[in-house]
């Protein structure tokens, strides 16, 4: 299966998912439900009916904000102008690049933790749902083929998370030593080339800790193994086998992603909204694009697990075609 196949099939399974899709913007939202009235709570009470509520209406008060800044502690300190509009999605990408979701407020890494356990408990359902060819989408289905994975795939996060931590360890001494290679060099444009190669090597070994670990769960889960550690070998080789393929697909439906990003940095209304319309405008754009982003990683998976299965196959009997069968879920194990 090519690249541009598997990225039209990985897109296609998850615009046919609309119930999966809605499923998973919910719990979206009510995760960060709590953190959102915690946030709300405090501003409202900075905030209040005062001179800056009237400065507010007209754009964002620095003053106010630096006060506000002082006095916050705990999960109202994670309140900065970047959670707004697009700033929020850039300030992630940089966590994720540099290993700085791990030093955010524990309350934020809890509900970050939760959020990825929850995502540990639905890969196997969101797979299932991906070979399934029939009917609505099914909670009982889901929840069932998702904690019969369960254990398995929450192995395979705390293998990746070390992985994870070396990338992240090695980054923090790469950059160092780089920044002891540029001290004395005078040419910007020499220190921006070397921080930027620098970063896209980071950027490509996370990446490929997550395709690995990726192709890893769909292994798992189609051919039913019970060795984690197996499970990840396999991912590795996997990836190793079809560079072309498995590399090109995420990175393709990535830059899908930093289209995306960039559209929306574009249409987004921002910060400075003074009514009621304008409030709802603005939410509603922000959470449209969550769900085109749930959507995108729904086609990364999807179109992962086509090219598996067509390899898969090709490799057993010599001839492209659908993969091996995924484990059947009977009615009476709903």
């Amino acid at each position: 299966m090519s690249v541009v196949k598997g990225i039209f099939v990985g897109l296609w399974r998850a615009v046919a998912s609309p119930g999966l899709v809605v499923w998973l913007w919910l719990v979206n939202l009510v995760v960060a439900l709590p953190a959102a009235g915690v946030i709300s709570e405090s501003l409202r009470s900075s905030i209040g009916a005062s001179l800056v509520h009237q400065d507010m209406a007209a754009g964002f008060d620095m003053d106010w904000y630096g006060e506000f800044r002082e006095g916050a502690d705990g999960l109202e300190a994670t309140f900065t102008p970047t959670v707004v509009g697009v700033g929020a999605f850039y300030s992630n990408i940089e966590d994720w690049l540099f290993g700085g979701l791990f030093r955010q407020f524990p309350g934020v890494v809890a509900l970050g933790a939760v959020y990825a356990l929850l995502w540990v408990l639905f890969v196997g359902g969101i797979l299932d749902r991906f070979t399934d060819s029939g009917g609505f989408f099914r909670l009982s289905r889901f929840f069932t083929v998702g904690g019969r994975f369960f254990f398995r795939f929450l192995r395979l996060a705390v293998f990746s998370g070390v992985l994870y931590f070396l990338v992240y360890r090695f980054a923090g001494w790469l950059f160092g030593r780089i920044d002891d290679w540029t001290r004395d060099v005078t040419v910007e444009r020499t220190v921006l080339a070397v921080v930027l190669m620098g970063t896209a090597f980071v950027a490509l070994l996370l990446s490929l800790v997550n395709v690995v670990f990726d192709y890893a769960k769909i292994a798992t889960f189609v051919e039913d193994r019970r060795s984690m550690l197996l499970a990840a070998l396999r991912g590795l080789r996997f990836v190793l086998s079809h560079p072309a393929r498995t590399l090109g697909l995420y990175f393709g439906l990535g830059s899908l992603g930093v289209v995306l990003l960039a559209l929306y940095g574009y249409v987004a209304p921002g910060a400075a909204q003074s009514t009621v319309t304008g409030v709802v405008v603005a939410f509603l754009v922000g959470q449209a694009y969550l769900i085109a982003k749930l959507m995108l990683r729904l086609a990364f998976y999807g179109g992962e697990l086509s090219i598996y299965q067509d390899a898969a196959r090709a490799e057993e009997r010599g001839e492209p075609s659908e993969a091996p069968e995924a484990p059947e879920v009977t009615e009476s194990a709903e």
